[in-house]
């Protein structure tokens, strides 16, 4: 297959229509990165290898960005001698294959009939889901090199197999082999998968395994049921002994429980009886101590009030008397500090005042002297300003060059007067020395003048020279120079661009323009001067600084009268400044010094004042905590009092409470003595009738749990194998069942491993024939390779017939161990040789993507030679970004991609 034209509308970056014209040769497609070179051949992979309603992600992304264009491709291309073309819309969904008759193109299948009878003529498949993968172009997958991936990854598809081993006149390829191949995989792949190599979850084999498995899991679930059924027949047996063993224990633990409990209740009234006198002798105990506490309490208060009493007597004769008397003389003294102080503070107050008059004095003194200096400097910014605007107004009527233009100009200049100064040199001079008057028309360069010469002159001409003498006739002399014209032209247009440029300042003489230059950049600094003058006085402007003079005026006027009219610092207002500056400046310093000096015997009294009062009221609260300690006591006696009062309200003597408490003392002994008896007697008439009475009820409870839990249990078993026989199966059946499907497995996994077998033989057989074809292209790619690198190359081809490693002076090494560039030229000759092979009955088309981007100079004239030689036998395809490895070749056809976008 051949392809004539390539014409794409709207087809990602192509949103204009292009069309790409090829030879039967050898092409060159070429141009710049992103240029559109990839894109144009993956226009015809995805043309010819996917379906028209195609809607996978690489179609989608055909239409051109942010656009709604609808892209379309056309493809012109040779097939059997016939010329075919195919038309592709993929958003509009259209097909569309014709076949050329004469002059006419006739119409012969539209839709997916189109999509199916184009790959009849150019071989493959269509992909059935997603975008197309290059095991599916034909024999494209092993010709076509695409965006510089020279590796073939995929094992070489069917079609290029079938159409080598025609080309070498393998017999591998009959009809009836191809059935009996075919009908060999196809069982194969029933029962096998194709990578791992593994039984299939569908194939029959695995589904008997799958049950044999499913039966043997049954047959262990119901032996181990049988097992249980077992286990729980012994379990209920078991518990029916049991059961009635503690049904007999049960009877006698009651009887003996209802013997033991006639004793239970002597040794229930014993407990009584113990228990009531032990309530006694607590009672008579307490009262006891109760008597014997309330009368060592009314000792206590009795004490503690006679001690209270001297304590207070004490405290107010020793201690409250001579603090009285001290508090007294520091109130004294306080009162005439304070007395002092405030006549302290009256004095720095009548100074302050003083001082604040004298201070605004002084401040609008100083005020005053400040406006007269901001007035001057008022009258120096404005005129200042006013040269300023001035100069400025001047700059504005100089109208000069920017020293861009001016550099511009002066260039121009000097290429003026170099060309004149050349033209010049290269013209014609024409001398004349006449022995008589002369007159005429010169003409000098087709610029005609008028002459009349009497004496010795000389003209010049860059090209042509014509003179006309009066009575004498015509000259005419020409310089054939194309340099000249040339020069001239130029120099009329430098020429032209100088007028054009000096222009807008009415002189067209460079001294006049430098001048004009000079004395705009002279205002310029003048300005720049005056300006910086301007910022280094003030950061002001003019109408700022009078804003300030007029407040400033404002704020003198108002301090003045702030001064009283009967101050004598009222007189200050129009005195000298200078003078009554140093006088009001005087006088602050004395004022502060008195203030200082009054201030310090204030802070003094202060200080003084505050000691005196920080002891007296150190003293008060002494004095207070002393009270309040006195009248702490005198409460603590009136609550001793009370209490002592609530003690002796019973009206009874020391005497006989005395009395009462020996009676308690003797009955408390009486009572204890007796209980001591019933203690002594608490082991054999309490505890052990007792105990042995809550030793048999527990038994008889226990017993009854235990019953009740063995009705439990044996009820639980008998439901579990009731369910356990209405589960189970007969283990017979699927033991019989089970051998069957192990026969039945033995015999198709005996088929399995003659099928398996005889796959691998076919392979063999495959990989035998495949060493036949590897033949004659090894030999083709070996030969291009001695041109490329020299006789020390020899490939070497796998099962797959593709390159694996590479001899080298008897030494086997594989391809991924030579350089990047020697790979890429490896595979661009095994992808030569191949299409030379299959070109032998029609010619075939090869792709080349950038396949000599990384061959250095050396080889790159002798790869030029192989691509030649193999371009007689095949149409071939090259993509390059650099073009100038390929000048060399004459006989190319080279598609430029510049300017197609």
């Amino acid at each position: 297959m051949n392809i004539q034209t390539i014409h794409l509308k709207n087809w990602k970056k192509f949103t204009n229509p292009i069309q790409i014209q090829l030879q039967d040769g050898l092409n060159i497609l070429y141009g710049p990165n992103e240029s559109g070179k990839t894109t144009l051949i993956d226009s015809v992979i995805t043309t010819f290898y996917s379906k028209h309603t195609s809607g996978s992600g690489k179609i989608k992304s055909l239409k051109p960005w942010g656009t709604s264009l609808h892209p379309s491709s056309q493809i012109t291309f040779t097939q059997n001698g016939e010329i075919y073309r195919i038309t592709k819309g993929f958003k509009d969904k259209k097909s569309i294959l014709e076949k050329r008759d004469t002059e006419i193109w006739k119409k012969i299948a539209e839709g997916d009939q189109a999509d199916q009878q184009l790959l009849q003529l150019v071989g493959g498949q269509l992909a059935t889901r997603g975008d197309t993968k290059p095991e599916q172009w034909g024999l494209g997958q092993t010709l076509w090199m695409v965006q510089g991936t020279p590796i073939i990854n995929d094992n070489l598809n069917d079609e290029t197999l079938s159409s080598l081993q025609s080309m070498v006149g393998a017999t591998i390829e009959s009809d009836k082999e191809k059935k009996v191949l075919n009908n060999i995989r196809s069982r194969f792949q029933e029962i096998y998968t194709d990578k791992t190599k593994t039984l299939k979850k569908g194939s029959q084999l695995k589904k008997v395994g799958d049950e044999i498995k499913t039966l043997k899991n049954e047959l262990l679930q119901s032996q181990l049921n049988n097992n249980k059924k077992d286990e729980l027949v012994r379990k209920i047996e078991d518990t029916d002994i049991l059961y009635g063993r503690n049904q007999k224990n049960l009877k006698e633990a009651i009887k003996e429980r209802d013997v033991t409990e006639l004793e239970v209740e002597d040794a229930r009234q014993h407990q009584k009886n113990r228990e009531e006198l032990e309530s006694q002798i607590q009672g008579i105990n307490a009262r006891y101590e109760t008597l014997q506490k309330k009368m060592e309490e009314i000792n206590e208060s009795h004490q503690e009030i006679a001690n209270i009493q001297s304590e207070c007597q004490q405290l107010q004769q020793q201690q409250l008397l001579p603090l009285n008397e001290e508090s007294k003389g520091l109130e004294d003294n306080l009162k005439n500090k304070l007395q002092k102080l405030d006549a302290t503070n009256q004095k720095i107050d009548q100074a302050n005042d003083e001082k604040s008059i004298v201070g605004i004095a002084h401040t609008t003194v100083m005020d005053e002297q400040a406006l007269d200096s901001m007035k001057e400097r008022y009258r120096e910014i404005t005129q200042l300003h006013h040269d300023l605007n001035q100069i400025k107004e001047k700059l504005n009527t100089i109208v000069a060059p920017s020293p861009s233009q001016m550099e511009k100009i002066q260039k121009l200049t000097s290429q003026i007067n170099k060309t004149n100064i050349s033209l010049q040199a290269m013209g014609l001079t024409l001398n004349v020395s006449p022995q008589a008057s002369l007159s005429g028309e010169i003409s000098l360069d087709n610029k005609v003048t008028p002459f009349n010469v009497t004496e010795d002159v000389s003209w010049t001409a860059n090209q042509s020279l014509k003179i006309k003498i009066d009575q004498v006739g015509e000259f005419e002399v020409k310089s054939g120079s194309q340099d000249v014209k040339i020069m001239k032209e130029e120099l009329q247009k430098m020429q032209s661009d100088y007028q054009e440029i000096v222009a807008p300042y009415g002189t067209e003489e460079l001294s006049d323009l430098q001048k004009l230059v000079i004395r705009k950049d002279s205002k310029e600094k003048e300005i720049g001067r005056i300006q910086a003058d301007l910022n280094k006085r003030t950061d002001k402007s003019p109408e700022q600084l009078q804003q300030e003079i007029i407040a400033l005026e404002n704020k003198i006027k108002l301090n003045w009268k702030k001064i009283p009219s009967d101050s004598p610092y009222k007189a200050c207002e129009g005195e000298d400044k200078s003078e009554v500056r140093d006088e009001l400046s005087s006088k602050i310093i004395l004022l502060e010094d008195y203030i200082k000096t009054q201030t310090q015997n204030r802070n003094q009294l202060n200080v003084e004042i505050k000691t005196e009062r920080k002891t007296l009221q150190e003293l008060e609260e002494t004095v207070n905590d002393k009270k309040t300690y006195l009248h702490g006591k005198k409460q603590i006696t009136e609550e001793i009092t009370k209490r002592l009062k609530r003690l002796e309200d019973d009206n009874i003597t020391s005497e006989q409470r005395e009395q009462q408490l020996n009676q308690l003392s003797v009955e408390l002994d009486q009572k204890k003595r007796a209980w001591q008896v019933y203690q002594d007697e608490i082991e054999e008439k309490e505890k052990q009738p007792l105990g042995a009475f809550e030793g048999l009820k527990n038994k008889v409870e226990r017993l009854k749990e235990e019953i009740h839990q063995q009705e439990v249990n044996k009820a639980s078993w008998e439901s579990q194998l009731q369910i356990l026989i209405s589960q189970s199966t007969d283990t017979n059946l699927i033991e019989e069942r089970l051998e069957q499907l192990q026969n039945n497995e033995k015999e198709f996994q005996t088929e399995a491993d003659a099928l398996k077998l005889l796959f691998q033989l076919t392979n063999l057989y495959r990989e035998n024939t495949i060493g036949e074809l590897s033949e004659p292209i090894r030999k083709h790619v070996t030969e291009d390779l001695e041109k490329l690198l020299g006789p020390k190359y020899s490939l070497v081809f796998n099962k797959q017939m593709k390159p694996e490693s590479i001899e080298v002076a008897g030494e086997e090494a594989s391809i991924d161990l030579l350089s990047f560039g020697t790979q890429e030229q490896v595979w661009c000759l095994f992808r030569l040789a191949l299409g030379n092979i299959l070109s032998s009955n029609e010619k075939q088309l090869v792709v080349l993507d950038d396949p000599l981007v990384n061959t250095d100079p050396a080889r790159m004239h002798r790869a030029l030679e192989i691509l030649q030689e193999n371009a007689q036998h095949m149409q071939i395809i090259v993509v390059t970004c650099d073009v100038d490895k390929y000048n060399s070749l004459t006989d190319a056809n080279f598609i430029s991609m510049d300017g197609t976008i």
